[in-house]
């Protein structure tokens, strides 16, 4: 597995404009002389952080979940298709497990 990606999910780049707008706002949170707006912020950005790995967490969880419904899925399917395309039991076999049920 690489940096870029997981659960073969590629992480996409952030376009230029969100960039920008993420780096204006540091330069104003790191220009800002008032404290205790600037706590108040952190302490909003904490709890949010913490929302937001709840969220994510609990949707890693459920894209796991299905991942594993879906290999499960086509693991029957695969046993279907190759019991469906089994070979048939000649007329020996057959009257051979016929008589065994009398023993």
């Amino acid at each position: 597995m690489s940096n870029d990606t997981f659960f073969n999910i590629d992480f996409e780049t952030p376009t230029p404009e969100l960039e920008l707008s993420v780096e204006l706002r540091c330069r104003e949170v790191m220009k800002s002389d008032d404290f205790d707006n600037v706590k108040r912020y952190c302490t909003h950005l904490i709890r949010h952080q913490m929302r937001q790995d709840l969220f994510l967490t609990g949707m890693l969880g459920r894209l796991a979940e299905l991942e594993a419904l879906n290999a499960i899925k086509e693991i029957k399917k695969e046993k279907l298709i190759k019991k469906k395309y089994k070979t048939k039991k000649t007329l020996l076999d057959r009257f051979k497990t016929m008589l065994s049920m009398f023993r």
